[in-house]
């Protein structure tokens, strides 16, 4: 039978929210309860009111045994805004303390290296936290700095220079140096069988962390670096899981809470008119019935995609028109709170992220909300936008000069824009993962935001598997809100019962006490399953303290930058020597620039190196030399 899209009516919304109130904390700066007192773990020395997240604490702990036990590659699953960056770093001191790895080599997706590891304050601030000894660290996407200065500490690189030719050459030499660990942040992208995995098997390493939010891949592929276990079902079927050292899922985080925001779910249905261009039949049917109707989800999508559905304005204003009218009540709610109370006024307001299916949907999209939402600044990214445009526009977005971004898979992890809290989800994409990340985008707890105020609205159709998913995150939510609520009513019989918090109650309504969870490897929904061990805890010493006095250095040292400013200040010395070498007979201009080169020319003969290859070490040797030249007034 031939099916003919005729007329789009009768758009309905259903919602579902859940409304709680978190407790508010900052991020990385949690009381002393959230931790085990009495339990050290070795290279971790926190300082000041700093402390770790319930997860990245018990995950420390684990990581320690493991290592001791001769375990040596790890998974560790952690929602989006849980800090994988503290827990890359703090992994990298436990295995430094036990004398396990000398150095860290960081693999993260191009994306992430921008807004999560190249700020050396923000690094050198976290080291200082959790105890470390001054450590060096150097950029490496696109440069090979690091080369020359062979003895910095930590490596951060990418995925895509790893797997480039020189990249891999520059790499692979500093890892045979020494004993290197290895951690692959959003190991999802890192398929066994891919090229950017086959290229990392070149390298030694002598312990790995893999860390995601969702290490799972739509192509059902194994994850390089990740442990895998296989079990046999009811049914004598083989299923391989991924196993976690441990793992902090939503619930989680919903009951840690100021991690992320709460979610409201809107799932807009349609009726659709179709008629048989053989007999002539009209019929009306929703969306949602296609759905249940067709047991492959991909054959509506692609008669929906043939019929250009998803273009028609009526699905459009259904889809968006919701989603905009709440995003008007959100921004005008916030208003009124920086009027209410100037002092704590925000600065940066709602935003709105439309994710859509192709290039010319995300055009057709734009044009709908430039044409019925004028009043909000709108943009979209995607391949077809020139390179410069796109990074302006994502730019202004970051920076809150734009309110609605329409794209095209151009926002994903590493992007962190806390403000976003609407979602309309316009795509094809059904997979768990990659809905997952897309979701997360604007789930990220914001404390711009009151607590009231941190809501991700979601907007979907209901023409697909999509809505299974996020009414799972929806039940996520509701359940660790419930043990939320039970953990802060425990607290509260204990103080009525003892007088006086201490810092241990808080163990006593963990709801994760005997067992981390294995995601589900060949599934097209995330199940969790129990992992039982029987390995004993060991109580872990503290393997040593931080001297109070080194405070004050610098943390994180940015080799790239250092290097840069020795070879500018070694080139300002060679000026002022060639200077006053002229001073003291009559030159011609040209013979004072002749001076210079030849002041650089006695310099290779000294060290034998152009200043271009030269380390830091050497840089700061020929600044001393040049110094010394300068003083005497002759070249030396």
């Amino acid at each position: 039978m031939k099916l003919e899209l005729m007329t789009l009516f009768n758009a309905a919304a259903e919602d579902s929210a859940t409304n709680t109130v978190h407790h508010q904390s900052p991020i990385l700066h949690l009381p002393t309860a959230n931790t085990s007192p009495g339990i050290m773990i070795p290279g971790i020395t926190l300082s000041g009111a700093f402390r770790l997240r319930r997860g990245q604490h018990e995950f420390l702990l684990k990581l320690a045994e493991a290592f001791r036990e001769r375990e040596a590659n790890h998974l560790g699953v952690f929602v989006p805004g849980y800090g994988k960056t503290i827990t890359a770093l703090a992994s990298f001191l436990v295995a430094r303390s036990l004398c396990i790895a000398q150095k860290l080599v960081v693999f993260v997706p191009r994306g992430n290296l921008r807004d999560q590891y190249a700020d050396p304050k923000e690094l050198g601030t976290i080291m200082r936290h959790l105890g470390a000894p001054p450590l060096s660290f150097c950029i490496a996407d696109n440069e090979r700095a690091f080369l020359k200065n062979l003895h910095t500490d930590v490596i951060i690189t990418t995925y895509q220079y790893a797997s480039g030719r020189g990249g891999n050459e520059a790499l692979l030499q500093f890892c045979r140096r020494t004993l290197c660990m290895f951690v692959f942040d959003e190991v999802h992208h890192l398929s066994e069988e891919g090229t950017w995995a086959m290229n990392i098997k070149k390298f030694p390493f002598a312990c790995s962390v893999a860390l995601s939010g969702t290490p799972m891949r739509s192509d059902n592929k194994t994850l390089f670096g990740v442990p895998t276990e296989t079990r046999q079902g009811a049914d004598g079927k083989l299923t391989q899981f991924y196993t976690p050292l441990h793992e902090v899922a939503l619930r989680d985080a919903h009951a840690e809470g100021s991690i992320l925001k709460r979610v409201a779910v809107h799932v807009i249905d349609y009726n659709v008119k179709l008629k048989n261009t053989d007999t002539g039949e009209i019929v009306d049917i929703s969306l949602s019935k296609m759905a249940d109707e067709n047991r492959n989800g991909n054959e509506v999508d692609a008669f929906l995609a043939r019929k250009k559905l998803r273009f028609h304005e009526v699905y459009l204003d259904a889809l968006l028109r919701p989603a905009f009218e709440r995003f008007g009540e959100k921004r005008r709610a916030q208003h009124q709170i920086s009027l209410s109370n100037p002092a704590t006024h925000e600065k940066r307001q709602h935003q709105m992220l439309v994710i859509a299916m192709s290039n010319a949907h995300a055009a057709a999209t734009l044009e709908f909300v430039q044409k019925q939402f004028p009043q909000y600044v709108s943009a979209r990214i995607g391949q077809d936008v020139p390179d410069a445009e796109r990074q302006k526009a994502l730019q202004a977005y970051r920076n809150g000069a734009v309110d609605v971004m329409v794209q095209v898979d151009m926002i994903g992890e590493g992007t962190d824009i806390k403000p976003i809290s609407i979602i309309v989800k316009a795509d094809l994409v059904r997979a768990l993962s990659k809905t997952l990340q897309q979701i997360f985008r604007g789930m990220r707890y914001y404390a711009g935001f009151s607590d009231e105020a941190n809501v991700c609205d979601i907007y979907a159709s209901n023409d697909s598997d999509v809505v299974q998913i996020l009414e799972w995150i929806a039940s996520e939510e509701e359940i660790g809100v419930t043990l939320k609520t039970k953990r802060l009513q425990e607290e509260r019989k204990s103080r009525e019962m003892n007088g006086t918090q201490q810092a241990w109650e808080l163990l006593s309504v963990e709801h994760n006490e005997t067992a981390t969870h294995g995601l589900e490897l060949f599934d097209g929904y995330m199940r969790p399953m129990p992992v039982v061990t029987n390995k004993s805890r060991k109580k872990m010493e503290p393997f040593f303290s931080v001297d109070n006095e080194r405070q004050s250095l610098q943390y994180a040292f940015d080799v790239v930058a250092h290097e840069r400013q020795l070879r500018q200040e070694c080139s300002t010395l060679a000026a002022k020597l060639a200077l006053s070498l002229a001073s003291n007979v009559h030159t011609s201009g040209t013979q004072k620039q002749s001076a210079i080169s030849q002041i650089h020319a006695a310099a290779i003969r000294r060290f034998a190196k152009t200043q271009d290859d030269m380390s830091i070490p050497e840089l700061a040797k020929k600044r001393d030399w040049l110094l010394e030249c300068l003083r005497l007034r002759k070249v030396i």
